[in-house]
């Protein structure tokens, strides 16, 4: 199969792949050892649907390295 990544400048390190799958466009984003997967929205763009895929992931990824900080902290506390 042919694979078409296209980049965005605005996030470096994540690779996109626009791609159908049983009628239904979807969007691959690939990056920091994470590969995740999610359908195009009706009415969204390529692009749009990449910005929504990967701000969802940066957000967890900040709640989780900020449980973790918040955990290591209560840790040399006490």
């Amino acid at each position: 199969m042919y694979r078409n990544p296209f980049y965005l400048v605005w996030n470096k390190g994540w690779s996109f792949l626009f791609f159908l799958d049983g009628g239904i466009a979807k969007i691959e984003a690939k990056g920091f050892g994470i590969s995740i997967t999610t359908k195009v929205e009706e009415g969204e763009s390529p692009l749009e649907s990449a910005d929504r895929l990967v701000s969802k992931e940066q957000r967890i990824k900040k709640s989780r390295y900020y449980s973790w900080v918040k955990s290591i902290s209560e840790k040399t506390i006490y």
